[in-house]
């Protein structure tokens, strides 16, 4: 949604956020928004640096962003400080545009490759001619699916695709792994709960499964789900860990693109999830792990599925 109109950007001009920058931006406007932060307001960098526990780097690159969209503006000898009351502001659109053409890239190749369209070996300009594509987003999706083992590139200009994406032990492998990783990150000695997240998050849920359920609806689920479960293992504060479940969020929306598990699959995979983010609230983190863990086991005896 875009910003009030006295601070409109033309389009066109929208700044290219990574996904870091992007979400911290927007959780500092939460933030300020709970606040009831006004115009002049200072943003001091090492308090946001201790608030959301991250270092300098991406809390400028957040600021320089929020500058951009004309939320606050830099002043001399003083840093950022808020334009404009807090409150009167719509939440922003932060969204990377060459994120979002990644993201609709990576989903029709997995439709066309599960559908069986899309050969197992093609060449580039077979992928540009059927996903009427360029050839950068056409190389960053095709270099996060070399990432996960879905293709290699071949010798020459083509791509060949691993025969593994509609395979039931590639299923069973990422849920082995899955149950090893996910319930330990809720273990980690770092772990601290982002409180305004599981707000968040626990307020996404609850609407979802109020919803009459249709098929069409699998992709906003699995937002969702994916949300869910990399924002539990960024809680943990090991960044490895959250990367193993950014690549099994990646390879998991490859795998499952269509929904086949009815409305009941989806409404205990919402209570589940509603069930360990209570665990946690309640500081029980040991439970939260043996729910996981629970969770996983269930997901993976109904496959295909998103957990």
């Amino acid at each position: 949604m875009p910003i009030a109109a006295a601070h409109k950007i033309e389009e066109g001009d929208a700044p290219r956020a990574s996904r870091l920058q992007a979400d911290l931006a927007s959780r500092i406007v939460r933030m300020l928004k709970e606040q009831g932060a006004g115009p002049g307001h200072h943003l001091v960098e090492l308090d946001l640096c201790r608030q959301f526990d991250v270092s300098r780097t991406p809390v400028r690159g957040a600021l320089r962003l929020l500058a951009d969209q004309g939320v606050v503006e830099s002043r001399a000898n003083r840093g950022y400080v808020l334009r404009d009351t807090i409150k009167a502001l719509p939440d922003l659109d932060l969204a990377n545009p060459e994120e979002e053409e990644d993201k609709r890239l990576f989903i029709a190749i997995a439709e066309a490759r599960n559908s069986g369209v899309l050969p197992d070996q093609c060449s580039q300009q077979e992928i540009l001619r059927i996903f009427d594509t360029k050839l950068p987003t056409a190389l960053r999706v095709l270099r996060q699916l070399a990432d996960l083992g879905l293709v290699e590139r071949k010798p020459g200009n083509g791509w060949s695709f691993a025969q593994l994406i509609n395979s039931a032990d590639a299923r069973t492998d990422s849920y082995a792994f899955r149950s090893i990783v996910e319930p330990a990150g809720l273990l980690e000695p770092g772990f601290e709960l982002d409180l305004d997240w599981l707000d968040r998050s626990r307020d996404e849920h609850l609407a979802f499964r109020k919803l009459r359920w249709r098929d069409t609806m699998a992709v906003e689920l699995y937002a969702i789900n994916s949300d869910f479960h990399e924002g539990l293992a960024r809680c943990s504060g090991n960044r490895y860990l959250l990367d193993a479940v950014q690549r099994q969020n990646r390879l998991r929306s490859f795998l499952n693109i269509q929904w086949v598990n009815g409305v009941e699959r989806v409404e205990a995979s919402i209570d589940e999830h509603l069930e360990i983010m209570d665990a946690l609230a309640e500081g029980k983190n040991l439970r939260a792990h043996a729910l996981m863990k629970l969770h996983l086991d269930s997901a993976r005896d109904v496959e295909p599925t998103i957990s």
